[in-house]
Order: structure tokens, then sequence, then C-alpha cells
């Protein structure tokens, strides 16, 4: 019995002198005299560096629980550490990593504008700068760093500087109008980069001043040469990239939504050429930093304006007249002003005769037509009269600082009305009158910080908006009594508004690893009103509020090997719910010629452009947006392989994909409500590319094996079928012969044609697609100007292509009707003269 009163006395003292509070008091008093206390009063044992440990003061009036919670919060502050071995608290002084950064800026050296997403090689480590050209990197080991700069269309830079900030690298174009500049001994790339990222490209759009592209289109006609872009067909509101359907690709131009690249016979583009300095294309695969479509993403970066000297341009053509100009204002800030309109109707008014019913319609605006009915063999004859008109401009202005923070204000709007007028002449009057107008509009308000430590971030605000109106009327009446029988006039309004707001981080950790995060507000309105008779028969509103936030880690695991992998999430506020986006990618150097690379990723869209056929089966297309109901949110997975080859101005390229989408939403009788049909389809293909540089000459040949399926619950059957675009075969080949002052190149583009289908969904043609052109570019310098005069050929094999948009019947009487189909590019000579002060 005493030896358990004994225990119970000794735990009972124990656990009073472990319950002992540590009590710290101290005022303005040495860091080491503050543990010499400790050390008396609480019988701490230590061991440290008296002279070093006096240099620190402790003001602190504060109880702890334990031994090890007073040396951590004395310590927390302090360049310090300590070793706790056999209850002595070693404390030594923390071991100090020396951290070297550098951050600077890719400019052109002639105009000093920054060059967006050019690559990088700094101590072996690949990367890319961002949209302004601003990079940043660290170091443990060197404060010298080696730099490999490179930007498609310039001369690699090879370079070593030393740690610190504004480290400008000057990179001299390959291609410069100056000819008393010569440059040796230097690798040239002239046109085409592929990334080292799955399904990314980069183009040269200098090289485009060089092709038979039209000067006032030479955006689009460039993105179409490329592999895994549609070409045949030439579509006029959107881009068509890896089996993707209109609408699922994003057009972005200075961070603003281009809601479709409206032209004419592809004469006159949305984006201005002369305000052109970067295009980026991804055509799938892409990064957690893009989101909101399920089909690839083209990134145009606009030119800031010199910051040199005052400079003008001025191009005048057959159909256009546009300028630009560019005015420094001090030594870090310029503004640049654009301009477009036409002067000259595009069209003629032209007759043709319709004989049989297999007859071709020649002319312009017009492809060929059918007479359905009993009276195929009575003539009619088609007075046709298109009229056009477009005009743009674009604003911006650019500031930088010499911290290395910059500043952009974009501006942009256009317009552009096209209609025309058919009347024929037979046993009945048919008149029928279409018109469509487009009014754009969008700006960008653009913040790049560089921080102290070589992190970056940029802040973009833009709004775009896009206003169309329709109008088609048709009316048929008896010559003999002017009885009209037949009259139909339909109008639409469409237009779709977009805010949006992005904050963007790059982090530098080390030397081999960084972070970027970001997040996204997107506000999107869709507003379609259709009358008939001036009867409402349509209504359409819609809203799409929408948070998004993403995360990348970037990782370099040895030299060659790169590692992207990061999540995209978005909250659209209307269905209260998060959506997840994975990506990953992965890129393998496996010497300084061959690479390989692929990714995988999951992508959504919450509002889309949905199919609309008509009861005639023309089809038209509307913005609509997601609400789960009867319009669900677009879903895609990617999954993108493929390699590449380089070595000595020849580069061979071949790259794979498969897509699945689901989410499709298709009108499938008009002016009939609750007629939404869900689809879902699947692309895969194949693209082969291959280009030589020979001196200044250049040549490349690209083959695309495509197929892109649908199913919608309206086919009769559950199988899948043939899209409207789908294509089997596309080949694209140019060439370029540098023969100064002279520049005479080509490029061929064959396809193999879309499907057309009959009423009964059974394919009844499936035309190939042709297309020629040529160009003659002779460039001259008198005095202190710049000239260039050039011809241009259009399609020089006379094909009558006709679009992959189906085609719309135009009704003669109650019984007939003729299908008329919209021309592509007719043959055709564009002459141009260009002037630059």
């Amino acid at each position: 019995m005493k030896r358990i009163i004994i225990f119970l006395l000794l735990g009972l003292v124990f656990s009073n002198i472990s319950a002992q509070k540590i009590t710290v008091t101290a005022n303005k008093k040495a860091l080491s005299e503050v543990l010499i206390d400790l050390r008396d009063q609480y019988d701490f044992q230590l061991s440290f560096n008296n002279d070093l440990l006096s240099t620190y003061i402790v003001n602190l009036d504060k109880s702890f629980s334990s031994k090890d919670k007073t040396i951590d919060f004395l310590l927390r502050k302090l360049p310090l550490n300590y070793q706790k071995s056999n209850e002595v608290y070693l404390i030594f002084p923390e071991e100090k990593i020396t951290q070297y950064r550098i951050f600077g800026q890719i400019l052109d050296k002639e105009s000093l504008e920054p060059l967006p997403f050019s690559h990088l090689t700094i101590n072996d480590s690949p990367m890319a700068t961002d949209e302004r050209g601003n990079f940043s990197f660290t170091s443990e080991l060197d404060s010298t760093f080696r730099i490999l700069a490179s930007h498609l269309g310039y001369f690699i830079h090879d370079t070593l500087v030393d740690q610190g900030p504004n480290q400008n690298i000057l990179l001299s174009a390959a291609s410069t109008d100056l000819p008393e500049i010569t440059v040796t001994d230097k690798i040239v790339q002239t046109f085409i980069k592929m990334g080292n990222q799955a399904g990314n490209l980069k183009l040269n759009h200098k090289i485009a001043g060089f092709l038979p592209t039209n000067n006032d289109n030479s955006v689009f006609e460039l993105l179409r040469l490329q592999p895994g872009i549609l070409a045949a067909g030439e579509q006029k509101n959107d881009l068509i990239i890896w089996g993707s359907y209109e609408g699922e690709s994003q057009v972005l131009f200075d961070n603003i939504t281009l809601w479709g690249l409206k032209n004419v016979y592809e004469d006159i583009g949305a984006v201005n050429p002369l305000v052109v300095k970067n295009i980026e294309v991804l055509k799938g695969g892409f990064d957690a930093r893009y989101g909101d479509r399920v089909g690839g993403i083209v990134h145009i970066t606009g030119k800031n304006g010199s910051r040199l000297k005052p400079t003008l341009n001025l191009t005048l053509n057959n159909i256009t007249a546009s300028g630009s100009y560019e005015q420094p204002i001090g030594k870090r800030s310029s503004l640049l002003l654009a301009f477009r309109q036409t002067y000259y109707n595009l069209f003629k008014d032209e007759q043709i005769k319709y004989a049989s019913s297999n007859a071709d319609l020649q002319g312009q605006g017009l492809g060929q037509s059918l007479i359905q009915g009993n009276d195929a063999s009575s003539a009619v004859d088609l007075d046709v009269a298109p009229d056009y008109k477009f005009h743009d401009l674009n604003f911006k202005f650019t500031s930088n600082w010499e911290n290395g923070d910059n500043f952009s204000l974009s501006l942009m709007t256009g317009q552009d009305r096209y209609s025309y007028d058919i009347t024929t002449e037979s046993y009945t009057n048919a008149k029928k009158h279409k018109f469509e107008g487009n009014d754009q509009f969008g700006g960008s308000v653009n913040y790049g910080k560089v921080w102290r430590n070589g992190n970056t971030s940029s802040l973009s605000v833009s709004r775009s908006e896009l206003n169309t109106k329709t109008s088609d009327v048709v009316s048929i009446s008896r010559i003999r009594t002017d009885e009209e029988f037949f009259r139909r006039d339909d109008k639409s309004k469409n237009s779709i508004l977009e805010y949006r707001a992005t904050l963007k981080n790059s982090f530098i950790f080390a030397e081999d690893q960084n972070f970027e995060t970001g997040i996204n507000y997107i506000n999107n309105e869709v507003n379609l009103k259709e009358d008939s008779l001036d009867i409402n028969i349509l209504h359409i509103k819609s809203k799409a509020d929408r948070i998004g936030c993403y995360f990348q880690n970037n990782l370099n695991i040895s030299s060659g090997v790169s590692i992207k992998a990061g999540f995209l999430a978005n909250y659209p506020i209307n269905l209260k719910k998060v959506y997840w986006e994975p990506r990953i990618s992965l890129s393998l150097k496996l010497s300084e010629r061959v690479a390989i690379n692929g990714a995988w990723g999951l992508y959504k869209q919450f509002i889309t452009k949905s199919s609309v056929v008509s009861e005639t089966g023309d089809f038209r297309y509307i913005w609509v947006g997601a609400n789960e109901k009867d319009i669900p949110v677009l879903e895609s997975v990617h999954h993108v392989a493929g390699g590449s080859y380089n070595n000595n101005g020849f580069t061979f390229s071949v790259e794979g994909y498969y897509k699945k989408t689901d989410g499709h939403t298709r009108y499938y009788k008009y002016r009939q409500e609750g007629n939404i049909s869900l689809g879902k389809s699947k692309s895969y293909g194949l693209d082969i590319f291959a280009k030589k540089d020979l001196g200044d000459h250049t040549l490349w040949i690209s083959y695309t094996l495509s197929k892109t399926l649908e199913n919608f619950d309206y086919f009769n059957t559950n199988e899948y079928r043939r899209a409207l675009h789908d294509q089997r075969h596309e080949i694209k080949t140019a060439g370029l012969l540098a023969l100064k002052p002279f520049y005479i190149s080509a490029n061929y583009i064959y396809g193999s044609g879309f499907p057309i289908y009959s009423s009964r969904n059974k394919i009844v043609a499936e035309p190939d697609y042709t297309r020629l052109d040529a160009a003659l570019i002779y460039k001259f310098y008198p005095k202190k100007t710049k000239c260039e005069l050039g011809v241009l050929f259009h399609n020089i094999l006379d094909r009558n292509n006709i679009t992959y948009e189906s085609y719309e019947k135009i009704p003669l009487d109650q019984i007939n009707s003729i299908s008329i189909y919209t021309e592509t590019v007719p043959t055709s000579i564009r002459l141009y003269f260009k002037i630059t002060i």
C-alpha cells in the first residue's frame, strides 16, 4: 500500500513539472541572453554561437507549453535553424541558397515590337514567352545564363547574359525589306514552326505577303493552307479544325473574341493583315490556360506600332483601299491606326439562262442549279444583281515601362453588307431578295506586371459583340394577271455579346519548374428574333455567366523532357455546378533533330452554335447558351500524339488525333417549337507535313486524312453517318521563289469533297475541290520608301467549286424550284500596290 502511495505522489510531481508553463519576458534583449535565461530557469540544454545570436534582439512577453514550442517561436522569423539531439538544442545559421534570376522581353530589332510566344532555351531548359514576349528564369547554380531565343520568321539569337532584370533580346527578321542588310551563318525559320506541344503550330504572317493570298484576307488564307484546318469549301463564317463544328473553335485578336470570319469569296476577312504580328494555332489537346471551346483556338496578336519612327502604310487593290499609321509617343509608347474600305462593287449583274435539270449556272455568286418538278425542260432566265460593302477600323495604344510592365488598349469595329436580287422571266414572275448585314465591335484593355522576383502577372478585360440582320423575301406572281400567289418574307436579328476578364500569373520556383494559375469571369448574352410575314415565330434570349480558374504545373524532368499537367474548373452561375477539365501533355526531345509529343484533355463549352434545318433541308446556325435541359453543355475528349524531325532546312512532322464530342444540338424542323435533337460526333485523322528551305526559297506540302461522323436522335437509325463537313482527303502544297526583287509563288489545294444529302438522307453527290493560285510580286525602294507591286491569280483552273454549306431552294411556282449553291472564289486577277513611308 505504501508503494502505491509513493508512485501516485511521484506521478503527481512529474505531471506538475511537465505541465509547467515556460514564460519568456524580454525587452530589447539579445537572443543569446534570452536563451541563457531559459537554460538557468527551465533547464534548457543548448549549444549555439554566442556572437551570432547576440546580433538578434528579442521583444517578447509570452508563455509556452513546451520547450520545442518555445524554441520554434524564438527562431521562427530568423535565418536560424535547430536540431535536437539527446535533449540538446543545437542552434545554427540556416544555409542560404542563392537564387539567380533573369527576366526580360523578346523584341523585334527593327521596330521594338514584342514577339509573343517566342521559343527560348535558357541553360538547356526549354520555355516560351507569354503573349507580350516576357520571359523569366531562376537558377541556383550560376549567375550567367546562356539564352537561345527564336521566333518564327526571325534569325535565332544565341547569347550569354548576366543575372538581372530587363534583359531585352532583339531578334532580326529573316525576310527584311532593307536590301542593304545581309545576314549569314544563321538558321532561318521562314514559315511554320511546330511547337514543342501537341497540336500546336506558329505561323509567320510576314510570309503571307509573298504568297498568292489576297492582301485583304491573308490571315484566313494563310490559316487554310495549314494541315488540319479545312480549306476545301472555303467556309466563310468559321474555321473547321480537326473535325470541329461551327462555333466550336475560337478566334482571338488581342484577347477579343471574333464571332465569325465573315467575308464573301474570301476577299475580305475580319482581321486587317496590316495590324497582325503573330498567329498561334492550337488545333487540339491544348493546356489548361485555354478553355470555353471544344474545337481549336487561333490566337492572333496585333502589332503595337513602331516606337522608333512614324510609319505609314497604304495599299490599293481592285476592291479596297486600306492603310495604317504608327506613331511613337515618347520612348516607350506608340499609337496605331488602321482602316479598310471597299470602293468598288465586287460583283457584276449577270443574266443566267437555265436550260436543263443538270445544267451548270456560270455566274458571279451562283453555282449549280437543279429544277425539281415535272416541267424540267422549260427555260428560265435568272437575272442576278449582287451587292457588297465593307469597312473596318483598328486602334491600338501601347506603353512599356522601364521595369518591364506594359499596358495596351485595343479597339476594333467592322461592318459588312451583302445582298442580291434574283428575278426570273417565264410564265411566272419570281423575285427573290436576300440581305445579310454584320456589325462586329470589340475592345480590350491589357496590363502586364513583372515582379521583382521575376514572376509575372497579366490582367485582361475585353468586350466583343456581333449583330447580324438577315432578310429573305420571295414573291411569285403570274405575268399575265400580275396576281401574286406565293410570298415569303422572313427576317431575323441575332446578336451575341461577351464580357471577359482574366487574371493570369506565372511563378518561377526552380530552374526546372514553374506554376501557372489564373481566374476569369465570362458573361455571354444571346438574343435571336425571327419574323415571318411580320409575325414573330421565334424569340430566344439566353445568358451564360461563369467563373473559372486554372492551375498548371510545368515540369522539366531532364534535358528535353517536359510535362504539363493541370486542370480548368468552371462554375456556370445558372447551372450551379462545377465542371472539371483535367489536361496533361508530354514533350520529349530525343535529339536536336527529333521530338515527339502527346496530349490528353477534357474540354467543355457553355455557349455554342446550334444548327437549324428548315423544311426544305437548308442549314443555318444560331448561337445558344447551355441550360442542361434542352441545350446540354458540350463536352469533348481529345487524344493527340505526334512527332517532328528538323535538319538543315528540312522539316517533317506527323500528328494524329481522336476526338469524341457529346452535346451537339440541332433544330431539325423549322418553325416548330420543341423539336431539338441531341447528337454526338467522333473525329479522327492524321496530318502529315513536309517543308524544305533552299536558301531564300521554300517549298512545303501537307496531307490530311480525316473522318467525322455524327449521330442525332432524330435519325431514322442509330448508326453514325458522315457530317456535312466530313472530308476524307485534303492535299495542300505551296512554293516560293525569291528572285529578288521579284518573288514568284503558287499554292494548290485538292479536297475529296463533302457529302450532299437528298431529302431521304442519302448521299447524292460529293464533288471534289480543286484550286490553284499564283502570284508575282515586285519590290522596289525609291528614295526612303518601300514599294510593292503585285498581281494575284486566283482559281487559275477555273473550277466551279462550291462551299461546304448546304444549298438553298428558290421556288419558281407551286411545283418547281431551283437549288442554288454558293460558288467559291471564281477565276479572277487581283492587282495591288503598297507603299511604306
